[in-house]
């Protein structure tokens, strides 16, 4: 079970530095308002919600893309509610919360999110159960995470969340909706040193899974495997393993 309190807390406090040091989940937003663009077009235009919407990184591609009559934008931090301050008033609502428990809006005719449900607890069941919430011919578009995401992090520390692999997310999904699109893909950022890494994760709140504060020895220890196992002297790596998934109400 995920500890959501924790990364609430994790995520506000990065609040400042996320959009200057989320270079994955920019690209990642990116991509996913150009294949909703694509797939999904008809229902940018209607009401629209969006989980986990952080500091809008997706929000903008979906204004890009068509204006919502109506939008919702779900957060488990309340505090990025900030962020939304000049979009037009009515037509915009926040709701602030656990998306697996908080009531979300009915009669939807898109629900997006890019990089968040790796966060709930059933992520798969989560974006499953979404369709009681979606209009007649409503889709569903989302980016997660797929196996081997952080890897070089989670083979060191140990530490990861547990994420399905695309063939799971179809074959659970195929029973609910009709899946549009299905794609993974590989994004491999680059660092000076493993401490810079560190310091990226922190930034972006992506330390939600681990509550042990370092200590100089075991930091040390760290970053020298580090080095070695991912780095090539002229710098270490940092992979994310995107997927994203396409898919309307049967």
């Amino acid at each position: 079970m995920t500890d959501k309190e924790l990364v609430r807390r994790r995520f506000t406090v990065a609040m400042g530095s996320y959009e200057d040091s989320a270079v994955a989940q920019r690209s990642i937003a990116s991509r996913l308002a150009a294949l909703i663009g694509t797939y999904a077009a008809r229902q940018c235009a209607g009401r629209v919600l969006e989980i986990g919407c952080g500091t809008g990184l997706l929000t903008r591609g979906l204004l890009e893309v068509a204006k919502p009559e109506e939008l919702y934008l779900n957060d488990l931090c309340g505090a990025f509610e900030c962020f939304y301050s000049d979009l037009p008033g009515g037509a915009v609502h926040f709701v602030a919360g656990d998306a697996e428990s908080v009531r979300l809006p009915d009669r939807l005719d898109l629900i997006a999110s890019a990089s968040a449900v790796q966060w709930l607890d059933d992520p798969v069941g989560f974006i499953a159960g979404c369709r009681q919430h979606l209009d007649r011919g409503g889709c569903i578009a989302f980016s997660t995470f797929g196996p081997g995401n952080l890897r070089e992090v989670s083979a060191l520390s140990g530490h990861s969340l547990f994420y399905p692999s695309l063939p799971c997310w179809e074959e659970r999904l195929s029973a609910f909706y009709c899946l549009l699109h299905c794609e993974e893909s590989e994004l491999q950022l680059r660092f000076s040193s493993p401490r810079d890494v560190l310091l990226h994760l922190k930034r972006t709140g992506v330390t939600g899974i681990g509550r042990n504060a370092w200590t100089k020895q075991a930091l040390q220890a760290f970053c020298r495997s580090y080095e070695e196992k991912f780095g090539d002297g002229g710098g270490v790596t940092l992979t994310y393993r995107p997927v994203y998934v396409i898919a309307k109400k049967q």
